[in-house]
């Protein structure tokens, strides 16, 4: 896998994306996104367990962060549904 800042990514753009090899896009020394060429077959999967892992973690963070409990959370779903149907 292949790093790049933002700005990289930006500049080179064209060569970047002709590129067989994943590019993870960095701002400042953290991570904004990836790049992950289409060959045509589906995603390998050290891949989409590497980008599941990341976005779990992202989740669970913010889900701590905002002292949320699981029971709350489908609460909130539930109530969205109901209000959803409403309409």
């Amino acid at each position: 896998m292949r790093t790049a800042t933002v700005r990289e990514f930006r500049d080179r753009a064209t060569v970047l994306l002709r590129s067989t090899d994943p590019i993870l896009v960095t701002r400042r020394g953290k991570i904004v996104g990836f790049f992950v060429p289409a060959a045509g077959t589906a995603v390998p999967l050290d891949i989409k367990r590497e980008l599941f892992y990341a976005v779990t973690s992202a989740v669970r963070r913010k889900i701590r962060s905002r002292g949320l409990s699981e029971k709350a959370i489908i609460a909130d779903f539930e109530e969205t549904r109901k209000t959803r149907r409403r309409r």
